[in-house]
Parts: C-alpha cells; structure tokens; sequence
C-alpha cells in the first residue's frame, strides 16, 4: 500500500505543556473512572454476571488446581498457566472471582502505563502517549476483560511488558532476560503468538544506536538472551507436555482451530456456531492429545481434495475478516439481546436500555479507533520506525493467522495497542496540524493508502451482516 514510516519529528515540537498535559491525565481519569464503575455496576447488578463459555472451563480448572487436583490439563488445547494465576489468586482472596478481577483490573492500570511510555518512546509525542493510555485503561471491550476469567488481558500485559523491555531497556542484559521471561509467560497464557517470536529475537539480533552502525555481535548475544529466558520459562511445561501428551508443546489447539475456521460459515461470533459439535468430535476422535491432532489433521487435508483451493480461499476471504474486526465484542455479546443471555449467561440482568447505550458507546469507540488508526501508522513521524515496523508486522501475522484459524473477536484485544499507538499519532498530526508546525505533507500515497485501509475496516466491522 505504499506504507513508509518517515523520520523523527523533533521531540520539543510534540511535547505538551505541563497545564495540557494535567487536563488531560483528569479527562482520561474520569473517563476511566465512569467506564469501570459503570462495568462493575453492570457485573453485580441487579444480579451478578454469569460465566460464559470458556470462562467456565477456566474457573473449573482454577478450581481443581486449588483442591490439588491434577487431573484438570485443559485436554492439552489451552496453555497451564491462567489456571494456577487464578488459583494462586484465589488461594489469597478467598474462592469468589472477586479477588481475579482487583488483580486483573490493577494489571490493567499497569498496562496503560506501559502502552502510554511505549507509545511515547516511539512516536515522540505526549498527546499520543496519553490517547494510547487512555483507551488502553478506558475502552470498554478491553477493560471489561478485567472482570472476565478470560486470559485476554493478562497475555496482553506479558506480551506488552516484554516488547516494553526491549524497546525501552534494550541495552541491558537483565532487561532482555526478564523479556524472555515475560515472552515465556505469555506463551503459557495463549500460544498462538508462537510463531511471532522469531520475528522478536530477528529484530532485536538486528538492533542498533541512532547514527551508528549496526552492532550485530551484540544484537545477537542480547536476543541469544531473550531466547534463554524463553526457553528457562516453557521448557519444564514442554517436558511434561511430552510425557504426558506425547508432543513436547506447551499446548496445540492449532489443528482443532484450523478445523474449525475451515468449518465457520457465518461472519459474526456465536451465529451458527460450530466449535461446541466440533470440540465433542475432536475429544471423541481419540485418547491423548496426538492421535486428536492427527485425526483432525486428516480431516483437514480431505477438506483441501474434497474442494478446489479457490474456492476455500473465497470462503475464507468472505467470512474471516468480518469475525476479526466485527463491531461486536465480548462484551456487547453478554447483553440483553445478545448470544450469552440467549443461552442464560452473561449479563442477564441487563435492560434493553442499560444494554443499547453500553452498545453505542462500545461500537462509537470501535468505529473510531479503526477510522483513526491507519492514518497514524502511514502518515506519522516515528522515533523508532523499526520498531513500529515490528508492531506492523505484528498486525500482519495475526491476519495470516486468522485467515485459516477459527476467529473471534476476542482475538482482536492483542492487536488493540497497535491500535492505540495509531489513533494517538494521528490525533497529533491533526493538532500540530491546526497549530501549523507540521514540517511536512505525508506522501499522497500514504494518505490513500490510509483511506482506504480505514474504509475497509470499516466495511468489515459493520456491512458484514448486510452483503
């Protein structure tokens, strides 16, 4: 699309005055403040939610690793580590989710801060910075994860921290230590950021000072680090994995989710699902996790003869997108009218009206962060552009990814920082623009490019149901 990230803008010309920079830190404190009391109001009135899907399983498994049961594993399709978090939490707070949902809410304080320093360090820019924290602590889709005993929010703060430590802390051996501990610990929350690993340690092998050459000796001892502080973190789970299962993996759900994305027929989560048939087929085919994955594995390659490849790239095009970026959410979805309370969960003490202004609200915020986000990845002057090449590529991978995988928009929320880091540059450009100190035009191919890639974010979150 022509993408090019251009060169730094001078910080002093991004930076805000201390009295803009206190309005806004209160704007984004009382934002925040309203949107969690009012999440928390919805979650304990005037009934308490009940838990949906995998939440269950989660809670359920928590549950046994506190009796000291070992029988728990999750069938090998979800990673240990959510489990014992919630159980090391409940040992403390008592056996409610009360005491999961203060930790995660606080690692999600946390977490704005880390996405606000970040974004900062990239872009240049306090107004950025703050935007990007802002939504981080007061989006609703997202904060709501704080209260769900969904592992969203806790592999975003990991994967957040250790991105946070190599751009920031770079330098330092500890730091790219704690990273590979980090990236291990995220790994053991949600596997599927796998694969994107290698694209870390390659850029951080790669590194080097502003206006000096490349130090590849020290760029490759400091990822060779990163990787030792990965594999300390998930070797232990990977051997009992093998005794166990077989494969030395951490979990593998991928056979089971490219089954079942090949198997999606509708372009919005929880219409016409097919996961629940497809989970009971898949625990049926066999006895351990590696005669399952090789049952489906056979499933899928009969798929691929039984139907010509265009027409599986047709289908996958024409539904895979649309469940990605759709305007619902997890939260949306537990209101009043929604699949959650269809089947007697989620929030099913909430009113039609309560339920259609938290939807507004969320798909107002939605429409305005994909709008807004593709003219600050194009068109902004990063700091770092490498870096914000690598949050790019980033985004790319998980639409690899979940073109093939099944989809559904909880998927979106480890995506939703890059996000964030985009609607900031571009509420800056757009203020630097009205003061008039902007050096530059962006190219028009990166403005084009920018249009219509928010154009098309926006088709597939809202025409979906419509073409």
């Amino acid at each position: 699309m022509g993408m090019r990230l251009q060169p730094e803008i001078a910080p002093e010309v991004t930076d805000l005055s201390p009295a803009w920079r206190r309005r806004l830190l209160v704007v984004i404190a009382a934002g925040a403040g309203l949107v969690h009391g009012g999440l928390w109001w919805l979650y304990y009135q005037p009934v308490t939610k009940l838990l949906w899907g995998d939440e269950r399983w989660y809670r359920e498994a928590a549950l046994q690793v506190l009796a000291g049961d070992s029988s728990w594993r999750l069938d090998g399709l979800w990673p240990p580590l959510y489990p014992f978090l919630q159980a090391g939490i409940m040992a403390v707070t008592g056996r409610g989710v009360l005491g999961v949902q203060v930790v995660q809410s606080l690692l999600l304080l946390v977490l704005a801060w880390v996405v606000g320093d970040l974004t900062r360090r990239l872009s240049g820019s306090d107004l950025a910075a703050l935007t990007a924290a802002g939504l981080t602590v007061a989006f609703p889709p997202l904060a709501a994860f704080s209260h769900y005993l969904w592992p969203e929010l806790v592999h975003l703060f990991l994967f957040q921290c250790a991105l946070w430590a190599l751009v920031v802390r770079g330098e330092s051996r500890g730091w790219n230590l704690v990273s590979g501990v980090a990236l291990g610990l995220c790994l053991l929350t949600k596997s599927l950021l796998s694969p994107f690993v290698p694209v870390l340690l390659v850029a951080v092998a790669l590194r080097g000072q502003r206006n000096q050459p490349l130090l590849p000796r020290r760029g490759v001892i400091a990822a060779a680090t990163v990787a030792l502080g990965l594999a300390c973190t998930i070797g232990p789970v990977m051997a009992v994995q093998a005794a166990r299962s077989g494969s030395p993996v951490i979990a593998d759900s991928s056979a089971f989710n490219f089954w079942v994305g090949l198997r999606d027929r509708s372009r919005q989560n929880h219409v016409d699902p097919v996961e629940v048939q497809a989970y009971k087929d898949f625990m049926r085919s066999g006895t351990n996790l590696e005669y399952r994955n090789r049952v489906t594995r056979m499933r899928i390659r009969r798929h691929f003869r039984e139907h010509a490849l265009v027409d599986v790239l047709a289908g996958q095009l024409g539904k895979q997108y649309f469940r990605l970026f759709d305007k619902g959410s997890f939260l949306t979805d537990q209101l009043w009218g929604g699949a959650a309370v269809a089947q007697h969960e989620g929030y099913v003490g909430a009113g039609r009206r309560t339920s259609a202004v938290v939807r507004g609200v969320c798909y107002s915020g939605h429409a305005l962060i994909l709008g807004l986000a593709p003219f600050g990845w194009l068109c902004w002057r990063y700091r770092q552009p490498r870096w914000m090449r690598v949050l790019l590529v980033f985004v790319a991978y998980n639409l690899a990814l979940f073109f093939w995988l099944h989809v559904k928009t909880r998927y979106q929320v480890q995506m939703l920082p890059v996000f964030f880091v985009g609607c900031g540059c571009t509420l800056e450009w757009l203020r630097l623009r009205v003061r008039g100190v902007v050096p530059t035009i962006p190219p028009l191919a990166a403005r084009v490019s920018a249009l219509v890639l928010a154009l098309l974010l926006e088709l597939l979150a809202f025409a979906g149901p419509l073409l």
